[in-house]
């Protein structure tokens, strides 16, 4: 018995355990949708998969304390060295040896050494004073060149040490430079060092080692020509196999680089390298020992180097591309002024590309929010300048407490403050001030409007809240110079409206916008909604719970980009037009999930664009990497491809994405746009309308016609010109049967009652006189004629062309029996019951006979104008509505005058009579619909009390 309950006891823990772990395990294909027409997610293949591992403070080493100062492309002219990361190992410097000691919990990969921090910092001492002795004579055109080399100092002074160097050299130069306009008077001076030379024999002379860079096969770049094989040990020949690539970094600084993979080492194994120190930690030089605190913004650069603005912390951190490594922070500096200054509340940044800047340039721009100015900085991280607030009428003091900021390819910044209400703020690349675009536009209540110029005092209108516009939240910028920009409302009434956006494509309150230079919209919004996140389509009215609250956008590659919704933890990614490609992420501590996402950002590398996103998490900040799917590659191809008009190999990547997922309407778009493009017109139009696409599919159409009018061309004008002679000589007949039959004595036959319509339609006076008087109509014609009305509305709802009716939406004849039927009746008991007070001549017959004949022309043009839909493509639209609407003003000028001649009506008093008509309907119908509430209400109630007796009983 024993036995038996521990063997169920140790399969309810290992069951437990594998429902435990099923949702970390199946994230790739967890909630990944796009929309249908009406608004219902579909599940589709994931796009990005996350990497298990999510990188924390720790992780990114900035706790550990086991860094060294950044230096990779450091001071020019002095070293370049490579990024510091977690000791694998420490190793030890004595003198009997190198002695290697191996840290089990090491998780990364290399050892740096830079000779020591101090000595970092008296190089950076002596190549200011170089600097400034070179910026004193500068390069001139005809100037005479003095010429300071390492050689020239040893002749100053046979004992130099690093206190006397920099004093020796600006002794140099004074004497030379004397002897050199001693020489030439009339002559400018331009001094030419040898820095490189200069600053390599300092730090010789300090004691600065020789160092050695040596790279494994993972991590060797375009600058090492040997490739190298991954090993588990180091052996003490490596320097000299093929196994490793081995580079000399410079004479005086480098690197010794290690695979994570790397277990051992053998004793000697540097020993062919004379002279090598290694350096693994150190106390001084660490990044502070401080975790992520308030997080507000991240970037990659073109690299894939990752920057986030810890505010809390007044700095900015730089991550290693690959393991996500802490390499860097700006933080402290020194202006040009020699002054020491500090970030304070930086809020965001922006790194631009030297491969998209017109100038080439690559800076890093950052907002210093509570200092109210923008610092720029190299990506060596050196300072280079600072953006103070710009003197303007137009900007306030408290405009400028910036928190987002994006420069475009030509240098122009684009910022976004918490307190500027006129929209962005445009500065040149100098910092000068040139204007405000795209401000959101204001809701006016007009009631409040009208209360406030007439019943309120000057000061209470001065203190009353300002009806201002709402700010934008984040901003960026993509390659071609477009600015995107995102908002987040609170307000009620910028919610619905909000909410009408999503609906009905506008952009005036969609949460995110695509700016020109000169702040005018140009997002295209070609998809089943706006995109603005999370599609809500409640009839309640939209509130914070449904709709998206969106606070961050990033630019991707295709054209593509994406929304980051904190609400849900969830991203949107769209197409250059506005299509939904795909929608993923929610709520939750899981992987792959966020507790509290803050910022995203897309990371290239080695040409795969990850998309990173930072997580304010219970346990701290955290970074989740997403890895693109093969899913997400292949429709990056086809857009790629469609781009750059490759229509055969969009059509394949389509076609992979459909077998993936055969609900992806913007596939069947991409087929039918390559296969009109190709010339194949009939395929593109079956392709297109299996996506509601009607824009393409109405340029195939337009061709389709084209071919069908230039074959049949002639025998189309021919039955036209046919088509027409017949029906003008119908209505000459149809003028003659009519005069006679106007002599005819007696009852008139069916069929000439229903001629009758061809005369009365065209003379609407004598028609409905001799309608009523002459008994020229009947019951049984005027219900023939709202049988065919009632036909032509059920054509109308089934018989329309595509491009008019894309869902194939379609009505029972029921619905267009009540449809006609309902508003025709009512019109009739309407009108003789207000009639019958006030003197109407006609009878409940003659007000039914002359309404239906009134509807006469109306199946005409009903007719016409659907077949037409059939002919015609959307442009061409404005006629089918036109006819439509000219049969309407027809029937409407037809039931007017029926009305006036039936009842013996002025003009005025048949307009009078006929506005009472419209209100008696009304009356009507809401009575209707009251009672047959009641009586609903009635039956539900005895229903009730039925089934509860039969229920007892």
């Amino acid at each position: 018995m024993k036995r038996k309950l521990s063997i169920i006891i140790l399969f309810a823990l290992i069951a437990t355990f594998i429902i435990g772990a099923i949702p970390a395990a199946a994230y790739e294909s967890y909630d990944t949708y796009t929309y249908s027409i009406d608004g219902e997610p579909l599940k589709s293949p994931a796009a990005y998969t996350p990497d298990f591992t999510t990188y924390d403070s720790e992780k990114m080493g900035l706790l550990a304390g086991n860094f060294w100062a950044y230096g990779e492309n450091g001071k020019p002219g002095y070293w370049s060295g490579m990024s510091m990361t977690p000791k694998l190992f420490t190793v030890n410097y004595t003198s009997e040896g190198l002695t290697f000691e191996l840290n089990p919990d090491g998780e990364s990969y290399s050892v740096t050494g830079f000779g020591n921090y101090a000595l970092i910092k008296e190089v950076e001492a002596l190549l200011l004073t170089l600097r400034t002795a070179s910026a004193n004579y500068p390069e001139k055109e005809g100037a005479v060149s003095v010429n300071i080399g390492v050689a020239d100092l040893t002749k100053k002074e046979a004992n130099l040490t690093k206190d006397n160097y920099a004093a020796t050299f600006n002794a140099v130069v004074a004497q030379k430079v004397l002897e050199a306009k001693e020489a030439s008077p009339d002559k400018d001076i331009q001094l030419v060092i040898e820095e490189g030379r200069i600053t390599n024999d300092f730090t010789a002379r300090v004691g600065n080692p020789s160092i050695y860079l040596l790279i494994p096969a993972t991590h060797v770049d375009e600058s090492v020509s040997k490739e190298a094989l991954p090993v588990t040990g180091i052996k003490a020949e490596a320097f000299n196999s093929d196994e490793y690539a081995i580079a000399s970094i410079h004479k005086s600084v480098a690197s010794v680089l290690l695979g994570a993979n790397v277990t051992t080492i053998e004793d000697g194994a540097f020993d062919n390298c004379p002279n090598t120190v290694f350096y693994t930690y150190s106390e001084a030089v660490k990044f502070g020992n401080k975790a992520l605190s308030l997080a507000g913004d991240m970037v990659a650069d073109d690299d894939g180097n990752l920057y986030i603005v810890d505010r809390g912390n007044n700095r900015i951190v730089a991550l290693n591309k690959r393991d996500f490594k802490a390499i860097g922070v700006i933080g402290e500096y020194v202006d040009e002024y020699g002054r020491e200054q500090s970030l304070k509340n930086p809020s965001g940044m922006y790194v631009t590309n030297p491969n998209e800047m017109v100038d080439g340039s690559s800076e890093i721009f950052i907002c210093d929010t509570a200092n109210k100015r923008i610092v720029v900085f190299s990506r060596d991280f050196e300072y280079l300048r600072t953006i103070e607030e710009p003197k303007s009428a137009l900007l306030d003091s408290d405009d400028f407490e910036l928190h987002s900021i994006a420069v475009d390819i030509y240098g122009r910044i684009f910022a976004i403050s918490h307190n500027c209400y006129q929209g962005v703020i445009v500065m040149s690349g100098e910092g000068d001030f040139t204007g405000f675009i795209g401000a959101q536009k204001v809701t006016v209540d007009p009631i409040k409007q009208l209360w406030n110029k007439y019943f309120t005092t000057a000061e209470q209108r001065e203190n009353d809240i300002k009806n201002l516009s709402v700010p934008f939240n984040n901003i960026t910028v993509d390659y071609s110079g477009f600015v995107y920009v995102t908002i987040n409302f609170t307000d009620a009434g910028h919610l619905k409206n909000q909410l009408t956006a999503i609906k009905q494509k506008t952009s005036t309150y969609s949460p995110v916008k695509k700016l020109n230079s000169t702040g005018v919209e140009i997002m295209k919004r070609n998809g089943f909604f706006d995109p603005g996140g999370e599609v809500v389509l409640s009839t309640a009215g939209a509130t914070p719970k449904d709709l998206s609250v969106i606070i961050d956008v990033a630019v991707g590659n295709e054209g593509s980009w994406s929304l980051l919704d904190q609400k849900r933890s969830r991203i949107f990614t769209y197409d250059s037009n506005g299509n939904l490609l795909f929608a993923f992420g929610d709520k939750g501590d899981q992987v792959g999930n966020g507790e509290n996402y803050v910022a995203m950002t897309y990371q290239v590398v080695d040409e795969t664009y990850n998309l990173v996103l930072l997580d304010n998490s219970a346990t701290g900040y955290k970074v989740i990497v997403y890895h693109p799917t093969d899913y997400c590659d292949t429709i990056m191809s086809a857009l790629h491809n469609e781009n750059v008009h490759n229509h055969s190999a969009t059509i394949d990547d389509w076609q992979d994405v459909l077998t993936r997922n055969n609900n992806f309407d913007l596939a069947y778009i991409g087929i039918g746009k390559a296969l009109y493009n190709q010339g194949k017109y009939d395929e593109a139009m079956k392709m297109l309308s299996s996506s509601y696409e009607t824009e393409y599919y109405a340029k195939a159409f337009s061709e389709v016609r084209k071919s069908f009018i230039s074959v049949w061309m002639i025998p189309l004008i021919i039955v036209a010109i046919v088509a027409l002679v017949f029906f003008f000589k119908f209505l000459g007949w149809a003028k003659k049967k009519n005069k006679a039959t106007s002599l005819k004595v007696g009852r008139k036959s069916y069929g000439e009652e229903m001629l009758y319509v061809f005369h009365l339609i065209f003379h609407p006076f004598d028609g409905f006189w001799d309608l009523k008087h002459e008994k020229r109509g009947s019951v049984r014609a005027a219900s023939t004629i709202l049988g065919i009305t009632i036909v032509a509305f059920f054509y109308q709802a089934i018989g329309q062309g595509y491009m008019f009716n894309p869902r194939g939406d379609y009505s029972t004849v029921f619905l267009q029996v009540i449809a006609v039927l309902v508003p025709v009746l009512l019109w009739v008991v309407s009108n003789w019951c207000l009639t019958t007070l006030f003197d109407g001549e006609g009878s409940l017959k003659d007000i039914y006979i002359a309404t239906c004949y009134s509807l006469a022309p109306l199946p005409v043009f009903v007719i016409i104008s659907t077949v037409l839909t059939n002919v015609f493509t959307v442009t061409e639209g404005s006629m089918v509505t036109l006819l439509v609407t000219i049969g309407y003003i027809w029937v409407g000028l037809l039931l007017f005058f029926g009305m006036s001649v039936t009842h013996d009506y002025s003009m005025g008093k048949n307009f009078i009579t006929t506005l009472g008509t419209i209100v008696a309907m009304c009356v009507i119908m809401f009575i209707a619909i009251l009672f047959s509430s009641l009586v609903i209400k009635m039956v539900t109630f005895l229903v009730a009390i039925f089934t509860e007796l039969f229920g007892r009983l």
